[in-house]
């Protein structure tokens, strides 16, 4: 109960009070713009950056907690899939993106703070591996699926087009890549680079949580029922549950098994709003399971979280 207050209500209390801010027209569109610009291209980078540089990169190859992780959001895809009928499924994009509702998890605007919060320094790396391991394996499975929908263009120049903006244009992915190569190279940043990112680092679990207030402001719930109950089901109930059976099975160590789970219970990723409006499919379906998983998330984390801090230590 006591992580409840602690973490849990605290987390949502930001939400809210960046949903208010724009809600009551305190911050203007272009404000709210520019706040997560600020999350996503300097605070979060910053804190993926000096997480990863000044650790061993064996502490990052953590393969027993990838494949549990990955694992877990094969589970909760292919249980997703099991409602196809009812889902209407037709073309390859729209299971695939029926699939990232069901499995990419808000690594970095949710992610980033519980974890921080949570575990402190050590908390970034389950973020830094779960988010590389998820965004490489979904634009992988995106390119081939647009590919089979759509005859034009090979599905290599596809795959290296996502992999080229996932990587070299997406500074989330980027810093802690970078981050590791400092690790591997052994070389000390001098204070007059390391000391900024060292102060930006702090700021981006609370901002994150601000700015992912105000993203939701825009989001609308207007899905048909069925498909909205059933991949919030799935994203907030299988998908923890599977990846939590996987961690006992592979005898994970409670630090990693519990990040796991936890990472695994995070509402859908705003990343597939994103998505889904690129490829036009399923945009009305997604916005609504971002917005219903992220509001009840504060029901299914409120029981998780103290589970989890206590196995995981």
């Amino acid at each position: 109960m006591q992580l409840l207050f602690d973490i849990v209500i605290p987390v949502f209390i930001l939400m809210v009070l960046g949903w208010g801010c724009r809600r009551s027209g305190l911050l203007e569109e272009t404000s709210a713009s520019a706040l997560n610009r600020y999350v996503y291209y300097i605070a979060v980078p910053a804190l993926m950056f000096t997480s990863t540089a000044s650790v061993d990169i064996q502490s990052v190859l953590q393969w027993h907690f990838i494949a549990v992780y990955t694992g877990g959001s094969v589970v909760a895809v292919v249980v997703a899939f099991l409602g196809w009928r009812r889902l209407q499924l037709t073309a390859p994009l729209d299971w695939t993106v029926v699939a990232l509702n069901s499995a990419w998890a808000n690594t970095v605007y949710m992610g980033v703070p519980i974890f921080y919060f949570m575990f402190g320094e050590r908390g970034a790396l389950p973020v830094i591996i779960a988010t590389l391991t998820s965004n490489l394996l979904f634009i992988l499975v995106l390119a081939l699926m647009s590919e089979l929908q759509n005859s034009q263009g090979s599905v290599w120049g596809k795959l290296k087009t996502l992999l080229f903006q996932a990587l070299l244009k997406n500074p989330v992915m980027m810093a802690p890549v970078l981050g590791m190569l400092v690790s591997l190279s052994g070389i000390s940043l001098p204070a007059i680079i390391l000391t900024p990112l060292q102060m930006l680092a702090p700021s981006a679990a609370p901002v994150a949580l601000f700015a992912l207030g105000i993203s939701l402001c825009g989001l609308k719930v207007g899905a048909g029922s069925f498909e909205l109950v059933w991949l919030t089901l799935v994203k907030l109930v299988v998908h923890p549950l599977a990846t939590f059976g996987l961690a006992l099975m592979f005898g994970l160590e409670p630090f990693w098994g519990a990040s796991a789970v936890v990472l695994a219970a995070l509402p859908t990723g705003a990343m597939v709003y994103v998505l889904a409006q690129q490829y036009n499919t399923r945009v009305t379906l997604t916005s609504a399971t971002i917005m219903v998983t992220t509001l009840l998330s504060l029901i299914t984390l409120a029981v998780l979280l103290p589970l989890m801090k206590q196995w995981g230590g």
